[in-house]
């Protein structure tokens, strides 16, 4: 009896339902890609994955009741496209079931489960959404909710989304938002789902929600999923969510964007969403893109300044889909990472100038390696000072100094020797000896050899040179005391530097030298250079020159005249002075002898006429008038 009232329930929900729907819709779905709203329906677990169990019963045998009523439900509606990702007891992977809502083309991907907890008291209704923004149907999941409290007597809980940084086989996404992100990269935030019914429905570009239907390990909430009229119940409220969500409105549709971008393994999607309900219009295939990789490091040593560095890296794209038996080669890759090279700042610089070498010092910013550049000083310019030419038989010596610097510069001129050619020539005879006679064409010192009939057996006396007396090899015959001397030139001091110091503008030169061979030390001292201005900046009123050597500055004020005046001694002002009142006296002796020998007129004195007596009493007359 029981089960014919349920029968006869079952068949009224969907009378009412299927009456009920039409009612309810505003909009006409045809905008929709594909004409219809698609949704993909999963029963979570199944097979050797049974889920949560209560007693003899398994989660997987509710999920896949509320799978199957939920898309019988939304199929009535002839604007709906309600597909499952199993309809038996089967075992799935996570990816076969979300490919199924990618092949689908999906709208929405709602995945059906039953909670449990250790703790008999927890209860209700909980639904998980992702953590990625675009793919997140927390408002969709609050009205489902809603309105499967509204029907059975399961408490209301929280839409909720659960984080977290990824699993051992390693990433999650692919979307154009996030990629593939990393393990433990908790620099990037908000890494993936939690869950990976969100995580796999967001690769392909689809929203997802995951309904806990009350926990199994509740008596209370059990109790409602066990009886199959309020599974019915449950399923029919969220259909009429999903319908009024969907089509109770006109779509506004935005531009084309992409869904899941296409990677090395996939191609991707992209479709126009409504701005209301993020129904898809218009879903198309985007072209492959067979570079795009998401490469995980394995190994890596940077490279330096002046040595290669290398990588070693994984597809986590292709590695992810692999390890989920996706039929797929793991993508690998070995790069060399040329080196950076130098990049030098400079830390100290001096300009090369005469008698000095420039240097210029750089460090590299990156490895803080310092190089030394050394340019060459600008050279001397030598003239020469004091000439003593060299003879046959004694050294010469050449003087030079800088014209610039003044610096010193010896040379010492080898003795050549004397270059004897033969000047005459006479034959020994019984009687006498004979001689060769050798004069020299340098110097016309001569040198007489005896040509004797004597078998000479010399005598040899050697007296080496030193550095300031000649040597000489002597060569007596023992038989006939023929003597033959041979000069031996002084090679001259060998100078080794003790101390120099050069001198400069203003101070004198020392140098200190020592004979490697004989030890005699030389001392010398160089006056100073002096300075060697050019014209540093001239205008109008000075010059300022200033020495190429040191560095000093002399400005000089061109003449004018006060200012000429000014810069004179108090005793050329005097005698200028004098000059001044001399030529003075003679122009007035000039114009007054010229008025004496009659060059200048005389003035007549006018002499004063008196006036008589009576003149003046008539001018009193007058006055008295």
């Amino acid at each position: 009896m029981q089960t014919s009232r349920r029968i006869l329930f079952f068949f009224l929900v969907i009378y009412l339902l299927a009456a009920a729907l039409p009612c309810a819709v505003h909009a006409d779905l045809s905008e929709a890609g594909g004409g219809k709203i698609v949704i993909v329906i999963d029963a979570g677990h199944g097979g050797i994955d049974g889920g949560t169990s209560v007693g003899t019963h398994t989660e997987k045998e509710y999920n896949l009741k509320l799978a199957t009523y939920l898309a019988a439900v939304l199929n009535e509606d002839g604007r709906f496209d309600a597909r499952l990702t199993r309809t038996e007891d089967i075992f799935l992977t996570h990816l076969e079931r979300a490919m199924v809502a990618r092949d689908a083309r999906a709208d929405l991907y709602v995945s059906m489960h039953c909670n449990s907890n250790p703790s008999a008291s927890p209860n209700g209704l909980t639904a998980y959404v992702s953590v990625v923004d675009r793919f997140n149907a927390s408002d969709l999941a609050g009205k489902i909710l809603d309105a499967i409290s509204a029907s059975v007597s399961l408490k209301r809980g929280r839409v909720e989304t659960r984080e977290d940084t990824g699993d051992t086989l390693g990433v999650y996404y692919w979307s154009d938002e996030r990629q593939w992100d990393m393990p433990a990269a908790y620099s990037l935030g908000k890494t993936s789902d939690y869950y990976s019914a969100n995580t796999w429905a967001s690769k392909f570009g689809i929203r997802s929600i995951i309904i806990e239907h009350g926990y199994l390990s509740n008596e209370s909430d059990r109790a409602v999923l066990d009886d199959n009229a309020n599974l019915w119940a449950i399923a029919s409220a969220e259909a009429r969510a999903i319908v009024n969500y969907f089509t109770g409105h006109e779509h506004v549709f935005g531009e084309v964007e992409t869904d899941a971008p296409s990677n090395c393994a996939m191609r991707g999607t992209a479709s126009a969403h409504c701005k209301i309900c993020g129904a898809r219009k218009g879903v198309t295939t985007l072209p492959e893109a067979p570079d795009n990789h998401w490469w995980r490091t394995l190994e890596s040593v940077p490279a330096t300044c002046t040595e290669d560095g290398y990588l070693k890296a994984v597809c986590q794209i292709s590695y992810n889909l692999n390890a989920k038996d996706y039929p797929i080669d793991v993508h690998l890759k070995e790069e060399v990472l040329p080196a950076t090279g130098h990049s030098w700042t400079l830390i100290e610089e001096t300009p090369a100038a005469h008698g000095q070498q420039g240097r210029v010092v750089k460090r590299c910013e990156n490895c803080g390696e310092e190089v030394t550049e050394v340019t060459a000083a600008d050279p001397h310019t030598f003239t020469v000072t004091e000439e003593k030419a060299a003879t046959c038989t004694e050294n010469g010596l050449r003087t030079e100094r800088c014209t610039v610097c003044g610096e010193i510069r010896t040379e010492t001129i080898p003795a050549p020797g004397h270059d004897y050619v033969e000047a005459e020539r006479a034959e020994p005879t019984a009687e006498a000896d004979g001689y060769v006679l050798s004069r020299c064409t340098r110097c016309g010192a001569e040198q007489k050899e005896i040509l004797s009939t004597c078998p000479h057996e010399f005598e040899v006396e050697r007296v080496e040179p030193t550095c300031e007396k000649d040597g000489s090899v002597t060569s007596t015959c023992l038989l006939c005391g023929y003597v033959k001397t041979e000069v031996l030139p002084s090679p001259g001091h060998q100078y080794e530097v003790m101390m120099e110091v050069d001198p400069t503008c203003t101070e004198e030169g020392f140098y200190r030298g020592k004979c490697s061979v004989c030890g005699n030390v030389l001392t010398e001292r160089t006056p100073p250079a002096g300075h060697h201005y050019i014209i540093k900046e001239e205008n109008e009123t000075r010059v300022v020159r200033v020495c190429t050597i040191c560095g000093d500055e002399v400005t000089q004020e061109k003449p004018g005249v006060l200012r000429s005046l000014s810069n004179l001694s108090p005793a050329a002002i005097v005698i200028i002075a004098v000059i001044l009142i001399q030529l003075i006296v003679i122009v007035v002796l000039i114009i007054h002898g010229a008025r004496g020998i009659g060059f200048a007129p005389k003035r007549e004195k006018k002499k004063k006429r008196r006036k008589p007596l009576w003149e003046d009493e008539d001018d009193d007359e007058d006055d008295d008038v």
